[in-house]
């Protein structure tokens, strides 16, 4: 049974409560970076999706997802990659398919949805353009990041230039998300670029974190209660003691990769409230474990992490082909 929002808006403000809110989210889309541009018919695929997962599963809130508006525009560039294309970038206008087509889904999201809160995912600019730099799955997922590093080693002016377009357009998406649709807030990911050369505190410091808060203080302007995700797909790493002063209200990262459990990271962000605690991958206990492992490892969450200011769920989307009852486990043991 889903707790009421009241209860479930209550663990994102901070203040304790009896039975802890829990959510997972899954992708729906085969390739979640398919164009809704080309592919229009992702969105039904989305949209019938997030409709049939709440049906199946009481996810306590939701974490809607992006399928189908991955694939940021790019403008004026008809090659990402080819760094002499990208002078030509053009920001979106206000109006644009990329940006409109967001908030219809975001509208029809939280029909479905329904009372539950529910929160919208965005990306951060540095996602947005490393994406690009592949032809997913049929590339490593890495290679996105090598090329990146290897762009901005070559021209960090220019990735400076298109990190700033790419971080207004997005802005743009959070006022229009927040004015023309009734969401409760954004999702706002990102993560640091997985290569030796930009995996440093100063890229962090002159790069990352800059274009990152940038971003999120018009969030913050336009929603009073949005959630950080510190990504860690996929083994992606992070170092989330660099994160301190992202200022969105509640975070979200991946416990086990990052090394911070749910009581150390809340201490870390200054008691800020906390989401997580399972690994989200096929090698995790949410899909291999059996009801008592799940349930167990529920209890010890909480044991650990207590009840104020503290929301269940994975480090990220939970493999396609997860057993909704290993879900429905980790649901029914939050709200012993």
């Amino acid at each position: 049974m889903v707790l009421n929002r009241e209860t479930v808006l209550k663990a994102l403000h901070n203040e304790t409560v009896d039975q802890v809110p829990t959510s997972f989210w899954r992708h729906f889309a085969d390739n979640e970076f398919t164009n809704a541009a080309t592919n229009p018919s992702v969105l039904t695929t989305n949209l019938t999706g997030h409709r049939s997962y709440y049906q199946a599963v009481d996810v306590d809130f939701a974490k809607t997802m992006l399928d189908g508006y991955f694939p940021y525009p790019f403008h004026g560039v008809k090659d990402p990659k080819d760094m002499s294309d990208l002078h030509n970038l053009r920001p979106i206008a206000d109006d644009d398919p990329w940006l409109t087509g967001q908030v219809a889904l975001a509208n029809q999201q939280k029909e479905i949805a329904g009372e539950r809160p529910t929160f919208v995912t965005m990306f951060s600019p540095l996602f947005l353009l490393k994406w690009a730099l592949i032809e997913h799955y049929k590339e490593p997922l890495l290679l996105a990041d090598k090329r990146f590093a290897d762009m901005y080693e070559a021209d960090p002016q220019l990735i400076l230039h298109v990190l700033k377009v790419l971080g207004d357009d997005q802005k743009k998406v959070a006022r229009a998300l927040m004015t023309a649709s009734n969401i409760d807030g954004i999702y706002y990911s990102t993560q640091e670029i997985q290569d030796p050369r930009t995996q440093t505190s100063k890229f962090f410091e002159e790069v990352m974190e800059p274009v990152d808060i940038d971003v999120q203080n018009t969030i913050n302007a336009v929603s009073p209660l949005n959630i950080l995700h510190i990504c860690g797909f996929d083994g992606a790493d992070n170092h989330l003691d660099w994160f301190v002063n992202y200022p969105l209200q509640v975070i979200n990262w991946a416990t086990e990769t990052d090394g911070y459990t749910l009581a150390e990271g809340k201490k870390l962000f200054g008691d800020r409230p906390v989401m997580g605690g399972f690994d989200n991958s096929t090698k995790g206990v949410l899909y291999r474990g059996n009801k008592q492992q799940i349930q167990d490892k529920v209890h010890a969450l909480i044991a650990e992490a207590g009840k104020q200011g503290v929301l269940l769920g994975a480090d990220c989307t939970v493999p396609r082909d997860i057993d909704y009852d290993h879900l429905r486990w980790a649901i029914e043991a939050a709200h012993d």
